[in-house]
């Protein structure tokens, strides 16, 4: 896990933030920003499990923090904040150790070499395929592909319906293969994982620059 402190900015910082505030550490928004309200917030929470008060969110911090990233809170995807491919990948891992009958893979690498996961549940002779993300601007398909995983995978344990549907049943019947970031560079640059000020960002804003039909994302610019 990346090393967070005040200056930070970006997704990871919008997914610390929203287990302190979950937690009741943190009572400001949800911004994306490392700034005084989460460095206190980290703070108390270091605090209150004995941990040196830095206010950096390091190994032994984020390891305290691991029980609700696993679903201690009652939920593993989050839905209210930005989602990038280490969301993502956080995501993925919880859900496996939680889940080990979920077969994950990479089906290749994107250009920036991030993996290109997909993962495989159930057992049955018919088969689908999802897949999202696909456009930078839609990253939000990936978090909702990530949550019907989830609540799937815990019907299936728990041996109750999904959508009106035996989760037990569809899985034995049933083979679903989900891809849920197709574009993970793109994601990262619409969601702030790249940031604004890296030379790969304006690398391809220079690059966007010979398309001026195409609209440049800039939603990370409006929100930092």
């Amino acid at each position: 896990m990346k090393t967070l402190r005040y200056g930070n900015r970006g997704p990871i910082v919008e997914f610390l933030q929203n287990l302190l505030k979950i937690l009741g550490f943190l009572n400001g928004n949800i911004d994306g920003i490392f700034g005084n309200q989460t460095k206190n917030a980290v703070i108390n929470f270091q605090k209150a499990f004995g941990l040196s008060p830095d206010g950096i969110v390091g190994s032994l911090t984020w390891r305290a923090l691991m029980p609700y990233i696993n679903g201690g809170l009652g939920f593993i995807v989050p839905t209210n904040i930005s989602y990038s491919y280490s969301i993502l990948q956080i995501n993925l891992n919880s859900l496996k150790t939680l889940y080990p009958f979920l077969e994950i893979s990479s089906a290749g690498k994107s250009v920036l070499g991030n993996d290109i996961s997909v993962i495989k549940i159930g057992n049955g002779s018919n088969e689908v395929f999802y897949s999202a993300a696909i456009h930078a601007n839609e990253w939000i398909t990936a978090p909702l592909l990530m949550k019907f995983l989830s609540d799937y995978c815990y019907c299936y344990v728990n041996n109750l319906p999904i959508y009106g549907v035996n989760a037990r049943t569809l899985y034995n019947t049933t083979t679903i293969y989900i891809m849920p970031m197709v574009n993970p560079d793109g994601v990262n640059l619409v969601t702030g994982e790249i940031e604004s000020n890296s030379s790969l960002y304006q690398n391809t804003r220079l690059i966007a620059n010979n398309f001026p039909s195409i609209p440049f994302p800039s939603r990370m610019e409006s929100k930092y």
